[in-house]
C-alpha cells in the first residue's frame, strides 16, 4: 500500500470510512492536511488563539464522528471548512448571549507594550493589525463569511456560490459589499482612535 501521504483527500476518507476506529491513520492524514486552513476560519470569527485552537479540534471532532455521512459531492476540504464555518457561527452566537470578559491574554498585551526596541513603524503595523481585527468583529456573520471564502481561504467566486446557493454575480456583489463594511468599520475606529 502506498504512503498515506500520496493518497488523495478522497482516497483518504474512503479508507476512513472503510477502516472506522480500527485505524485511525487516514484521518490523522486528512487533520494534517487542514488543520491550518481550519485554524484560519475558526480565528477569523472568534480571534483569540487558544479559542480558535479548541474549535478547530471540535470541528475534526464533528467530522470525524459523521465522516460515514460525507457522500463526495464536494472535496473534503469544502465540507470542513464547512462544518467549521457552521461551528464558528454557533460559538459567536452562543457568546452573544453571555457577557464576555475581554479575550485579550496577558501575552497579547505584553506583545503591545513598548520595548526599548519597537520602532514607529512596527507600531503603525501592530495599530493597523488591531483595527483590522477589531473591525472584523463588528461585521456581520455573512460578511465575515464571504470575506473569509474569497479573501482569507481565496476560494473562486464560482465555488462560493455554489456553496451559498446563490449566484456567481451575486457573490461578487456580497464580497464588494462586505468590503466596503469592513472598510467603513475600519475607518471609523481609525478616526475614533486619532481623536483620543
Amino acid at each position: 500500500m502506498r504512503n498515506l501521504s500520496e493518497l488523495t483527500d478522497a482516497d483518504l476518507v474512503a479508507l476512513s470510512q472503510k477502516r472506522g476506529a480500527k485505524d485511525e491513520r487516514p484521518f490523522q492524514e486528512l487533520f494534517r492536511r487542514h488543520q491550518t486552513t481550519v485554524y484560519r476560519i475558526c480565528y477569523s470569527y472568534i480571534r483569540h488563539s487558544q479559542d480558535a485552537e479548541d474549535l478547530t479540534q471540535d470541528v475534526f471532532l464533528k467530522a470525524y464522528r459523521s465522516l460515514n455521512s460525507f457522500e463526495g459531492r464536494s472535496s473534503f476540504k469544502t465540507w470542513i471548512s464547512r462544518i467549521a464555518i457552521n461551528s464558528c457561527k454557533n460559538e459567536t452566537r452562543r457568546r452573544s448571549r453571555r457577557p464576555q470578559l475581554s479575550e485579550t491574554d496577558v501575552d497579547t498585551m505584553a506583545d503591545a507594550l513598548p520595548s526599548g526596541e519597537t520602532t514607529e513603524s512596527e507600531w503603525s503595523v501592530r495599530r493597523q493589525y488591531e483595527l483590522l481585527n477589531s473591525a472584523l468583529g463588528e461585521l456581520k456573520p455573512d460578511a465575515l463569511e464571504i470575506l473569509v471564502l474569497k479573501d482569507l481561504e481565496q476560494r473562486p467566486y464560482a465555488e462560493i456560490a455554489e456553496r451559498l446557493g446563490i449566484s456567481v454575480s451575486a457573490a461578487k456583489m456580497r464580497a464588494q459589499r462586505a468590503r466596503v463594511e469592513l472598510q467603513r468599520h475600519f475607518t471609523q475606529m481609525e478616526q475614533q482612535g486619532s481623536g483620543l
